[in-house]
């Protein structure tokens, strides 16, 4: 009985959030009822979007990973937008003739990302392994939802739950300052003898005096005497600039 060869699939992901859900799905299997030999999967981290300017240029370099480790077909994985040349959001970015494709993971909206992606990447090698498959090359995100969507997936990427433990002190001292000026009858009888614009100034100029930069910044010609503050890590992804 003949054997099947194994489809050598590559998963090219941008570092961080990408490579680790390509890890998390490194494990697929081909769909059920397909006559296909197993998965053999391997994944690279490689920052491949980057100098991009549109979707054509990610697909070539995905081609030359393919080349240089011998993949039968490859997808990358980023946490950047795309956008074909009409200026619309993609979710799928596929050329069938090189046996390569893009998958944009903001663009699946920013929840239950695992089992949507595995979902993606299942469909996505299995129409590229079948030459007979009639899967669409590109999938647009909808004009509709669409970008309320691709906002969703790039804010929770970033993780911006994980700024307020490096914001406590800064929050506790505003409380503390809300309380003493709530019960304090002298903020009162300000608000209440000074113009609006006045008051208005005097907000903005307690923001910027406030604000850490300007508790660090030493006056011209003389050298501080302490070390500035330093700050918590910020462990938020950065998300790029669109394509």
């Amino acid at each position: 009985m003949c054997t099947m060869k194994p489809l050598h699939v590559g998963l090219v992901a941008d570092p961080a959030s990408p490579t680790q859900m390509a890890h998390r799905i490194k494990d697929l299997d081909p769909p059920k009822g397909e006559h296909h030999g197993a998965w053999d999967i391997q994944v690279v981290s490689e920052p491949f979007t980057t100098g991009s300017e549109d979707v054509d240029a990610a697909l070539a370099r995905l081609g030359d990973q393919a080349h240089h480790h011998e993949w039968d077909l490859v997808v990358g994985l980023t946490e950047l937008p795309i956008r074909d040349d009409d200026g619309r959001y993609l979710l799928i970015e596929a050329d069938p003739q090189q046996r390569t494709a893009v998958l944009s993971l903001p663009a699946l909206g920013g929840l239950r990302m695992h089992a949507r992606t595995r979902r993606a990447v299942r469909t996505l090698v299995g129409g590229m392994a079948d030459p007979a498959s009639e899967d669409e090359h590109r999938v647009p995100l909808p004009r509709l939802g669409g970008r309320w969507r691709l906002l969703a997936g790039m804010v929770l990427a970033n993780r911006p739950w994980l700024l307020v433990p490096g914001l406590k002190s800064a929050l506790v001292a505003a409380l503390a300052t809300g309380a003493i000026a709530t019960i304090n009858s002298t903020v009162w009888l300000l608000a209440g003898s000074l113009s609006s614009w006045r008051l208005l100034v005097a907000t903005i100029a307690s923001v910027v005096s406030s604000s850490p930069g300007s508790s660090s910044t030493a006056t011209c010609g003389t050298t501080p005497t302490t070390a500035p503050p330093r700050l918590g890590r910020d462990r938020a992804s950065t998300t790029s600039r669109p394509w």
